[in-house]
Protein backbone atom coordinates (compact mmCIF):
# COMPACT_ATOMS: atom_id res chain seq x y z
CA UNK A 1 0.00 0.00 0.00
CA UNK A 2 1.37 3.42 -0.94
CA UNK A 3 1.90 6.14 1.70
CA UNK A 4 -1.18 8.15 0.69
CA UNK A 5 -3.53 5.17 0.89
CA UNK A 6 -2.00 3.99 4.17
CA UNK A 7 -2.38 7.40 5.81
CA UNK A 8 -5.93 7.71 4.48
CA UNK A 9 -6.82 4.44 6.22
CA UNK A 10 -5.19 5.65 9.44
CA UNK A 11 -7.24 8.85 9.26
CA UNK A 12 -10.44 6.86 8.76
CA UNK A 13 -9.55 4.59 11.69
CA UNK A 14 -9.08 7.68 13.87
CA UNK A 15 -12.41 9.10 12.69
CA UNK A 16 -14.27 5.89 13.49
CA UNK A 17 -12.66 5.90 16.92
CA UNK A 18 -13.71 9.53 17.50
CA UNK A 19 -17.32 8.60 16.77
CA UNK A 20 -16.98 5.59 19.08
CA UNK A 21 -18.04 3.17 16.36
CA UNK A 22 -14.98 0.91 16.31
CA UNK A 23 -17.14 -1.98 17.58
CA UNK A 24 -20.03 -1.29 15.17
CA UNK A 25 -18.90 -2.64 11.77
CA UNK A 26 -21.87 -1.36 9.76
CA UNK A 27 -21.71 2.16 11.16
CA UNK A 28 -17.93 2.19 10.81
CA UNK A 29 -18.15 1.06 7.19
CA UNK A 30 -20.72 3.75 6.38
CA UNK A 31 -18.57 6.41 8.02
CA UNK A 32 -15.51 5.29 6.06
CA UNK A 33 -17.44 5.47 2.80
CA UNK A 34 -18.90 8.91 3.45
CA UNK A 35 -15.66 10.52 4.57
CA UNK A 36 -13.10 8.73 2.41
CA UNK A 37 -12.55 11.78 0.19
CA UNK A 38 -11.83 14.28 3.02
CA UNK A 39 -9.68 11.67 4.78
CA UNK A 40 -7.60 11.31 1.63
CA UNK A 41 -7.39 15.08 1.21
CA UNK A 42 -6.12 15.42 4.78
CA UNK A 43 -3.59 12.65 4.18
CA UNK A 44 -2.33 14.46 1.09
CA UNK A 45 -1.95 17.72 3.04
CA UNK A 46 -0.04 16.04 5.85
CA UNK A 47 2.29 14.14 3.53
CA UNK A 48 3.08 17.40 1.71
CA UNK A 49 3.86 18.95 5.10
CA UNK A 50 6.12 16.02 5.98
CA UNK A 51 8.04 16.41 2.72
CA UNK A 52 8.33 20.12 3.49
CA UNK A 53 9.88 19.27 6.88
CA UNK A 54 12.69 17.48 5.06
CA UNK A 55 13.20 20.40 2.69
CA UNK A 56 12.76 23.48 4.90
CA UNK A 57 12.67 22.29 8.50
CA UNK A 58 9.97 22.00 11.13
CA UNK A 59 9.09 25.69 11.81
CA UNK A 60 8.62 26.73 8.16
CA UNK A 61 6.78 23.55 7.22
CA UNK A 62 4.51 23.96 10.23
CA UNK A 63 3.62 27.51 9.19
CA UNK A 64 2.56 26.40 5.71
CA UNK A 65 0.24 23.74 7.12
CA UNK A 66 -1.05 25.98 9.91
CA UNK A 67 -2.18 28.58 7.37
CA UNK A 68 -4.55 26.00 5.90
CA UNK A 69 -6.41 25.84 9.23
CA UNK A 70 -5.93 29.10 11.12
CA UNK A 71 -6.41 32.80 10.42
CA UNK A 72 -3.81 34.08 12.83
CA UNK A 73 -1.11 33.09 15.30
CA UNK A 74 0.05 35.48 18.01
CA UNK A 75 3.14 34.78 20.10
CA UNK A 76 3.63 36.39 23.51
CA UNK A 77 6.95 36.29 25.36
CA UNK A 78 9.07 35.14 22.42
CA UNK A 79 11.98 37.04 23.95
CA UNK A 80 11.96 34.50 26.80
CA UNK A 81 12.87 31.64 24.48
CA UNK A 82 16.54 30.61 24.77
CA UNK A 83 17.94 31.06 21.25
CA UNK A 84 20.47 28.31 21.92
CA UNK A 85 21.49 25.92 24.66
CA UNK A 86 19.42 23.30 26.47
CA UNK A 87 15.76 24.28 26.83
CA UNK A 88 12.77 22.20 27.91
CA UNK A 89 9.36 23.55 26.90
CA UNK A 90 6.48 22.28 29.06
CA UNK A 91 3.14 22.94 27.38
CA UNK A 92 -0.54 22.26 27.72
CA UNK A 93 -1.93 20.11 24.91
CA UNK A 94 -5.40 21.19 23.69
CA UNK A 95 -4.92 19.27 20.43
CA UNK A 96 -5.67 20.08 16.79
CA UNK A 97 -3.07 22.59 15.49
CA UNK A 98 -1.40 23.18 18.87
CA UNK A 99 1.81 21.40 17.90
CA UNK A 100 2.05 23.35 14.64
CA UNK A 101 1.64 26.59 16.57
CA UNK A 102 4.35 25.52 19.01
CA UNK A 103 6.80 24.55 16.26
CA UNK A 104 6.30 27.98 14.67
CA UNK A 105 6.54 29.91 17.95
CA UNK A 106 9.56 28.10 19.42
CA UNK A 107 11.60 28.52 16.23
CA UNK A 108 14.30 26.05 17.23
CA UNK A 109 15.52 23.85 14.39
CA UNK A 110 16.94 21.44 16.99
CA UNK A 111 13.56 20.90 18.69
CA UNK A 112 12.70 17.33 19.64
CA UNK A 113 9.20 16.40 20.79
CA UNK A 114 8.15 13.65 23.18
CA UNK A 115 5.08 12.08 21.63
CA UNK A 116 2.85 9.10 22.29
CA UNK A 117 3.51 6.47 19.65
CA UNK A 118 0.63 6.46 17.17
CA UNK A 119 0.31 5.06 13.63
CA UNK A 120 -0.46 8.57 12.31
CA UNK A 121 2.83 9.99 13.62
CA UNK A 122 4.87 6.92 12.69
CA UNK A 123 3.71 7.33 9.09
CA UNK A 124 5.36 10.76 8.83
CA UNK A 125 8.89 9.72 7.92
CA UNK A 126 10.62 13.09 8.20
CA UNK A 127 8.63 14.51 11.10
CA UNK A 128 9.04 11.32 13.14
CA UNK A 129 12.79 11.84 12.94
CA UNK A 130 12.32 14.77 15.33
CA UNK A 131 10.00 12.87 17.66
CA UNK A 132 10.96 10.81 20.68
CA UNK A 133 8.23 8.22 21.01
CA UNK A 134 6.83 6.95 24.29
CA UNK A 135 4.19 4.35 25.12
CA UNK A 136 2.95 2.37 28.11
CA UNK A 137 6.04 0.15 28.18
CA UNK A 138 8.14 1.26 31.22
CA UNK A 139 11.36 0.29 29.42
CA UNK A 140 10.40 2.43 26.43
CA UNK A 141 9.61 5.35 28.72
CA UNK A 142 13.02 5.14 30.38
CA UNK A 143 14.66 5.05 26.95
CA UNK A 144 12.68 8.15 25.94
CA UNK A 145 13.81 9.99 29.07
CA UNK A 146 17.44 9.06 28.40
CA UNK A 147 17.20 10.13 24.75
CA UNK A 148 15.65 13.46 25.70
CA UNK A 149 18.21 14.08 28.42
CA UNK A 150 21.05 13.30 26.01
CA UNK A 151 19.62 15.78 23.51
CA UNK A 152 19.38 18.44 26.22
CA UNK A 153 22.94 17.78 27.43
CA UNK A 154 24.09 18.32 23.85
CA UNK A 155 22.51 21.78 23.93
CA UNK A 156 19.25 20.94 22.18
CA UNK A 157 15.63 21.91 22.82
CA UNK A 158 12.79 19.57 23.74
CA UNK A 159 9.02 19.88 24.01
CA UNK A 160 6.83 17.73 26.23
CA UNK A 161 3.24 17.70 27.43
CA UNK A 162 3.22 16.93 31.17
CA UNK A 163 -0.46 16.00 31.33
CA UNK A 164 0.06 13.05 29.01
CA UNK A 165 -3.37 13.56 27.44
CA UNK A 166 -5.49 16.26 25.80
CA UNK A 167 -6.06 19.37 27.93
CA UNK A 168 -9.08 21.70 27.75
CA UNK A 169 -8.53 24.64 25.40
CA UNK A 170 -8.67 27.66 27.77
CA UNK A 171 -10.38 29.68 25.02
CA UNK A 172 -13.28 27.23 24.74
CA UNK A 173 -13.66 24.97 27.78
CA UNK A 174 -13.51 25.48 31.51
CA UNK A 175 -11.18 23.38 33.64
CA UNK A 176 -7.78 24.35 32.21
CA UNK A 177 -6.54 25.50 35.62
CA UNK A 178 -7.84 22.38 37.37
CA UNK A 179 -6.17 20.15 34.78
CA UNK A 180 -2.78 21.43 35.94
CA UNK A 181 -3.25 19.13 38.95
CA UNK A 182 -2.82 16.21 36.53
CA UNK A 183 0.56 17.39 35.24
CA UNK A 184 3.44 15.10 36.06
CA UNK A 185 6.58 16.39 37.77
CA UNK A 186 8.80 14.68 35.21
CA UNK A 187 10.70 17.91 34.49
CA UNK A 188 12.78 17.24 37.58
CA UNK A 189 13.89 13.94 36.08
CA UNK A 190 15.21 15.64 32.94
CA UNK A 191 16.99 18.27 35.04
CA UNK A 192 18.72 15.56 37.05
CA UNK A 193 20.35 14.29 33.84
CA UNK A 194 20.77 17.70 32.17
CA UNK A 195 21.11 20.27 35.00
CA UNK A 196 21.95 23.26 32.77
CA UNK A 197 18.56 23.05 31.06
CA UNK A 198 16.23 26.04 31.23
CA UNK A 199 12.56 25.16 31.65
CA UNK A 200 10.07 27.30 29.71
CA UNK A 201 6.39 26.98 30.76
CA UNK A 202 4.24 27.37 27.64
CA UNK A 203 0.51 27.86 27.04
CA UNK A 204 -1.46 27.40 23.81
CA UNK A 205 -5.04 28.56 23.41
CA UNK A 206 -7.54 29.11 20.61
CA UNK A 207 -6.94 25.88 18.67
CA UNK A 208 -10.55 24.74 18.94
CA UNK A 209 -13.47 26.22 17.04
CA UNK A 210 -16.40 26.66 19.40
CA UNK A 211 -18.99 26.19 16.64
CA UNK A 212 -17.56 22.80 15.71
CA UNK A 213 -16.54 21.29 19.03
CA UNK A 214 -19.89 22.17 20.62
CA UNK A 215 -21.94 20.97 17.66
CA UNK A 216 -25.33 19.52 18.75
CA UNK A 217 -24.29 16.04 17.62
CA UNK A 218 -21.67 15.95 20.39
CA UNK A 219 -24.50 15.87 22.94
CA UNK A 220 -25.14 12.28 21.93
CA UNK A 221 -22.01 11.30 23.83
CA UNK A 222 -22.25 10.59 27.55
CA UNK A 223 -18.95 11.89 28.88
CA UNK A 224 -17.16 15.20 28.42
CA UNK A 225 -14.11 13.33 27.11
CA UNK A 226 -16.21 11.65 24.40
CA UNK A 227 -17.90 14.92 23.49
CA UNK A 228 -14.58 16.74 23.16
CA UNK A 229 -13.10 13.90 21.10
CA UNK A 230 -16.05 13.89 18.70
CA UNK A 231 -16.06 17.69 18.55
CA UNK A 232 -12.41 17.73 17.47
CA UNK A 233 -13.20 15.24 14.68
CA UNK A 234 -16.09 17.43 13.51
CA UNK A 235 -13.80 20.45 13.49
CA UNK A 236 -11.22 18.64 11.36
CA UNK A 237 -13.91 17.57 8.90
CA UNK A 238 -15.14 21.16 8.61
CA UNK A 239 -11.58 22.34 8.00
CA UNK A 240 -11.05 19.76 5.26
CA UNK A 241 -14.50 19.53 3.67
CA UNK A 242 -15.42 23.22 3.66
CA UNK A 243 -11.98 24.88 3.88
CA UNK A 244 -12.92 26.66 7.12
CA UNK A 245 -10.08 28.65 8.74
CA UNK A 246 -11.64 30.32 11.79
CA UNK A 247 -8.86 29.86 14.34
CA UNK A 248 -7.09 32.69 16.15
CA UNK A 249 -4.37 30.87 18.07
CA UNK A 250 -2.03 32.28 20.68
CA UNK A 251 1.13 30.88 22.26
CA UNK A 252 2.39 32.36 25.54
CA UNK A 253 5.81 31.73 27.07
CA UNK A 254 6.43 32.09 30.79
CA UNK A 255 9.58 33.10 32.60
CA UNK A 256 12.39 30.54 32.07
CA UNK A 257 13.18 28.53 35.18
CA UNK A 258 16.82 27.80 35.98
CA UNK A 259 16.38 24.62 37.93
CA UNK A 260 19.87 23.20 38.47
CA UNK A 261 19.73 23.87 42.22
CA UNK A 262 16.07 23.02 42.71
CA UNK A 263 14.50 19.73 43.72
CA UNK A 264 11.82 18.07 41.60
CA UNK A 265 9.05 19.30 43.90
CA UNK A 266 10.27 22.91 43.77
CA UNK A 267 10.56 22.78 39.99
CA UNK A 268 7.02 21.44 39.69
CA UNK A 269 5.61 24.20 41.90
CA UNK A 270 7.37 26.91 39.90
CA UNK A 271 6.11 25.45 36.62
CA UNK A 272 2.51 25.31 37.85
CA UNK A 273 2.74 28.85 39.18
CA UNK A 274 3.96 30.11 35.81
CA UNK A 275 1.16 28.24 34.03
CA UNK A 276 -1.43 29.80 36.35
CA UNK A 277 -0.03 33.24 35.53
CA UNK A 278 -0.23 32.52 31.79
CA UNK A 279 -3.82 31.31 32.11
CA UNK A 280 -4.76 34.53 33.90
CA UNK A 281 -3.08 36.70 31.25
CA UNK A 282 -5.71 36.31 28.53
CA UNK A 283 -4.31 37.90 25.33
Amino acid sequence: MDALSALTQINLDDLVNSFGWQNSPRLASALRGIFHTPARKFARQVLAYDADVAERGLPLAARSLFEQYGQSLRVFGAEKIPASGPALFLSNHPGMVDTLALFIAIQRADLRILAIERPFLKSLIHTSGQLIFINDDPTRRISAVKATAAHLRAGGAALTFPNGKIDPDPAVYSGARETLNDWSDSAGLFIRFAPETKIVPTLVRGVLWDKAVKHPITRLKKTQFEREKLGAAIQLLMHIQFDKRPLHVSVQFGEPIEASRLGAGEIHKKVLRQMQILLAEVP
